[in-house]
């Protein structure tokens, strides 16, 4: 069954750009890993402070995978810290089975 993650971020004031900037460059990441379904980047309407970042994965295994890899990764790792030190309180982050899909 597939796997959908995602992340709901803060930045700081006046941080939203740079805070963008680096959750690209970690999605580049993402992205060449193998399993990805789909990955999407979202910025707030009315609050360009606020982002919601999703990834699709083909299974949980795929996801995991993915994971452990990038925790050994010195560039996403890297990327990874510098996002949560522009961050405005903690993120929020949920990992989820999809149960149906609705077209």
């Amino acid at each position: 069954m597939q796997v959908i993650t995602f992340g709901k971020l803060q930045a700081q004031e006046g941080q939203g750009d740079s805070l963008l900037e680096i959750i690209r460059e970690h999605m580049d990441y993402i992205n060449k890993q193998p399993g990805l379904v789909h990955g999407y980047v979202a910025r707030c309407n009315g609050n360009s402070n606020k982002f919601l970042v999703i990834s699709v994965w083909e299974s949980e295994e795929a996801q995991q995978a993915a994971m452990t890899r990038l925790s050994t990764d010195p560039g996403a790792t890297k990327g990874f810290l510098q996002m949560m030190q522009l961050l405005n309180g903690q993120p929020d982050f949920g990992n989820y089975t999809v149960e149906s899909i609705v077209k």
